[in-house]
This record gives C-alpha cells, sequence and structure tokens, in this order.
C-alpha cells in the first residue's frame, strides 16, 4: 500500500500537477488580492496549460522522444498532458481576445526555453543567466497580467507594475533551492548562479530579494491588514527555504515542498 502511494505521489510531482497548483494558487491570488471575482475560465486555463508546458519542457526536448516512447511511465505523463491540452483549449475559449493573445506571447517565450532558436543551435535554458529570468517573467505574466486583463483591468499602472515585479522577485527567490539543489545534476555549461558565484553568495543574494520583496510590500500597504501579515509570513517561508537549501537535499524539498509555499500563502489569503 506504502508503495502504491509512493508511486502516486511521485506521478503527482512528474507530472507537473503540483507546478499547475501551485501557479492556479498564485492566479488565484491576484484576483484576492485585486479584490476580483472569481474567474473559472482563467483559473482552469493556466492550471492546464502550465501542466502541458512543464510536461512538453520536461519530456518534449524532441518530437520523437515525446511521441514515440516506450515508458509506460512516460507515456501516462503523455496521456495526462493530452488531455490537460484538450481541456486547456476548452477554457481558452472563454478568455477574451487580449487575454488569449498576451497567453500565447508567454507560452512561445516558454518553448523558447527547449526549442533551438539561434544558428548555434541553442535555446534560452543554455543561455547564462536566461534560465530564471525567462521562467520569472513567464509565471508573473501569467499569474497576474493574465487574469487581470481578462477581469478588463488596466495593466499600465504604477500599482500594478509594482505587483508585477514583486510576483518575479517570487518567482525568483523560488527558483534559488531548485538551483542549488540542482547543482549535482546541472551540466558546467549552463552557468546557473550557483555554479558562477557560489552557493553562499547566491543565498545572499536570495535574501536580498526577499528583502526587496517586503519593502515594496510596506511601500504600498498603508494599513497594516491581515494581507499584509500574510505576506511577512510568506517572506518568512521563503527566507527558510533558502536557509535550508542544499545540494545533499532530496527532489521532495524542491519539487514538493518549496513548490508547495505559493499554495500555502494562497490558502491564507483565502481564509484570513
Amino acid at each position: 500500500m506504502m508503495n502504491l502511494l509512493k508511486k502516486l505521489f511521485n506521478f503527482y510531482l512528474d507530472s507537473s500537477i503540483h507546478i499547475g497548483l501551485s501557479v492556479y494558487a498564485l492566479t488565484y491570488s491576484t484576483l484576492l488580492l485585486f479584490q476580483l471575482p472569481y474567474d473559472k475560465a482563467v483559473l482552469y486555463f493556466t492550471f492546464y496549460s502550465t501542466i502541458v508546458t512543464y510536461n512538453f519542457i520536461k519530456y518534449g526536448s524532441s518530437a520523437k522522444r515525446y511521441f514515440f516512447v516506450r515508458s509506460v511511465y512516460i507515456r501516462g505523463i503523455q496521456l495526462l498532458s493530452f488531455a490537460c491540452f484538450g481541456l486547456a483549449l476548452f477554457y481558452a475559449y472563454y478568455l477574451k481576445i487580449e487575454t488569449l493573445l498576451c497567453a500565447a506571447g508567454f507560452g512561445v517565450l516558454s518553448s523558447l526555453y527547449i526549442i533551438p532558436f539561434l544558428p548555434s543551435h541553442k535555446n534560452f535554458r543554455t543561455l547564462i543567466g536566461f534560465k530564471i529570468v525567462i521562467v520569472s517573467l513567464c509565471w508573473a505574466g501569467v499569474t497576474v497580467i493574465l487574469p487581470l486583463m481578462n477581469a478588463n483591468v488596466f495593466v499600465f499602472e504604477t500599482a500594478i507594475a509594482l505587483f508585477f515585479i514583486q510576483r518575479v522577485l517570487l518567482v525568483l527567490i523560488l527558483m534559488i533551492p531548485f538551483e542549488i539543489v540542482d547543482l549535482k545534476f546541472d551540466a558546467p555549461a549552463l552557468g546557473t548562479m550557483p555554479q558562477r558565484i557560489g552557493i553562499t553568495k547566491t543565498k545572499l543574494i536570495a535574501y536580498g530579494w526577499i528583502l526587496l520583496f517586503l519593502a515594496i510590500e510596506c511601500w504600498q500597504t498603508e494599513t497594516y491588514t491581515t494581507v499584509f501579515f500574510s505576506t511577512i509570513g510568506l517572506s518568512v517561508l521563503l527566507t527558510i527555504v533558502v536557509w535550508q537549501a542544499n545540494i545533499k537535499k532530496s527532489k521532495y524539498f524542491t519539487s514538493f515542498w518549496v513548490e508547495s509555499i505559493p499554495i500555502v500563502w494562497f490558502l491564507a489569503l483565502l481564509f484570513l
């Protein structure tokens, strides 16, 4: 029984369902923080399209490998991805055309993460320093711009720009534990931050981002509400996972616990 549960849990992580829930949580958090109504179309579209995108990035580095696989396990993930693709298309039908165009732009950007686009056959993942920037921009765009645009909120405002920067910082911070834990797997040519400047300096930069994240929150806050204190709690969680990150951590530390932070923050916002 325990072995079955472990296999199901690993499938849950490997098939990117947990990542999809994290994106769903951040998108829903945007609706809550801007006091916008529940938007089923944008929430489920971001959830299903995230699963498809991440599985394509992880398992679809080449079409032959992705569409013709022998592993029953990968085939299960493949079938789930196809089902999610159909559901994403279904909910895309209910999105505004402006939202769809914006989503397409972020989709192209995320696809270039693995698809060669330069004469030297490099993709964004192989360009030094681009990895975390592209991921953070895509996550922030999908979880901030898409729900606001679909709700007819004018996105070119100072408050929204600061909120977007905050979300970029949040994703950058969340990626630091991944960068550290993956040191034992990443090729030196990737030139990740821990590879270039070491773990200690990388953590110091992450702590600086957390302080900047808090500074933006304090600057925008006029009254100390439950939202403000939930952000303080989020910052504490971010500090803990960055501090705990090391190359000896298992995949569950990042793939589950770190990815759970947006979900925990969303639940705090929802119930508080």
